[in-house]
């Protein structure tokens, strides 16, 4: 009987010795945005990976499809004081969620920071806010200038990098029917979707800003004028009009250059029936290179009591390995500059995708960003492919009708 209890007594030590070691371990609830297969192929690699050299903690991952879907869950959590210790999210989210005081600075962490100075800062600074960094980025969507390279070589003509090259070429190689009407692009431009930055391409092409020095919005000026007038003047004569929401024409077959984002140009990439037909380049510019570049970052929530802890997990993130990781499986640009060379070293338009990256601009980091893009979208539709008389009347009424949305 007394060796029956000395096995159950040894049995209950060794029971609470497991349930000590369980409760030292710390558990991150981790929330992304995106619930794509390739990237949770990378998550799966990163979270593996860490947990095996961090032993102590554990991370609890979720994940959420693009659209009000993470912010309804997100808005629920932190209303209940439970908001997820990391957050993977985009750049409309910083001002907002910063001054709702759901993201936690991160200074502290990245000054000392073995990666500050490697980080790209076109990168880091969508994931800065008011002079403090909240996020760093994972994933960048660059728009590219993507064509097709076996028309322009039997045109005899060249890759266009303005836009009086980006205009001839795309008049040369539009196709009409007996009627009049396009039956193949020479350079397709949407004229519906969610986020219409294809018309932020051409206004940072043209050395524009939709933020003034002070912070406030500015959809008026000389150059978002000239890239209006420049898109009127030749859309009508070229163009396949389009959803950025759909298929790009050009991911069709259908039109012969286009602008794209890097995750949207894989499928027609990865068509046997266009293999070495399609090549990218930066966007044809007026007076300065430029063009838009989307970003998700990581960010620690203000409901995280081990901020250490969750440093360490970004940390890992960002590192070269993770990065360099993450290109070969999400097929995405990297963020660090020293990786560059081993990015394209992958595939030989890296080069651009990294261009593009360093170029980018992202959109406004403000409280406002949400009404600019509803606002931006309706210049679109209306006044680039409504082809009005007077864009800066259009543009004035865009700048009133931002203030006026922001003000009440």
């Amino acid at each position: 009987m007394k060796k029956i209890l000395c096995m159950v007594m040894a049995l209950c030590l060794a029971l609470a010795g497991l349930t000590a070691v369980a409760d030292d371990t710390i558990e991150l609830s981790f929330t992304r945005i995106g619930s794509d297969p390739a990237e949770r192929a990378y998550w799966d690699w990163v979270i593996e990976h860490f947990e095996a050299e961090n032993p102590g903690i554990r991370i609890m991952y979720d994940e959420v499809a693009i659209g009000d879907s993470i912010d309804n869950k997100l808005n629920v959590q932190f209303s209940a004081g439970d908001g997820p210790d990391l957050i993977g999210h985009g750049i409309l989210s910083v001002a907002q969620r910063v001054e709702l005081g759901h993201y936690q600075p991160i200074d502290e962490y990245f000054e000392t920071w073995e990666g500050k100075d490697d980080i790209m800062p076109s990168v880091l600074a969508n994931g800065t806010y008011k002079g403090h960094v909240y996020g760093l980025a994972y994933s960048t969507t660059p728009y590219v200038f993507a064509y097709r390279s076996d028309l322009l070589e039997a045109a005899n003509l060249s890759v266009p990098t303005t836009w009086d090259e980006l205009a001839e070429t795309a008049r040369a190689l539009t196709q009409k029917n007996e009627k009049g009407e396009i039956t193949f692009s020479g350079f397709c431009f949407p004229s519906a979707g969610g986020n219409l930055v294809e018309l932020d391409v051409f206004v940072y092409g043209n050395g524009g800003s939709y933020l003034a020095e002070d912070g406030s919005p500015l959809m008026t000026g000389a150059e978002k004028e000239e890239a209006i007038n420049f898109l009127n003047g030749l859309l009508p004569d070229v163009n396949i009009p389009y959803s950025n929401s759909e298929t790009n024409p050009f991911a069709q077959g259908l039109a012969a250059m286009t602008l794209i984002n890097n995750a949207a140009l894989t499928s027609i990439l990865n068509n046997p029936d266009y293999e070495g037909k399609v090549g990218v380049a930066v966007p044809p510019h007026n007076t300065t290179e430029g063009t838009f570049c989307g970003c998700n970052m990581l960010f620690i929530g203000r409901d995280c009591v081990d901020k250490d802890a969750a440093w360490k997990y970004i940390e890992f993130t960002m590192s070269p390995e993770s990065t360099l990781k993450r290109s070969e499986i999400v097929n995405i640009p990297v963020t660090l500059q020293s990786l560059v060379e081993d990015y394209q070293a992958m595939d030989p338009w890296n080069a651009v995708r990294a261009e593009c990256v360093a170029i980018g601009t992202g959109m406004p980091r403000t409280l406002w960003s949400t009404q600019f893009q509803k606002i931006r979208n309706e210049l679109v539709q209306n006044v680039v492919l409504g082809n009005a008389a007077d864009p800066a009347a259009a543009l004035q009424k865009a700048q009133d009708d931002l203030l006026f949305e922001i003000d009440g």
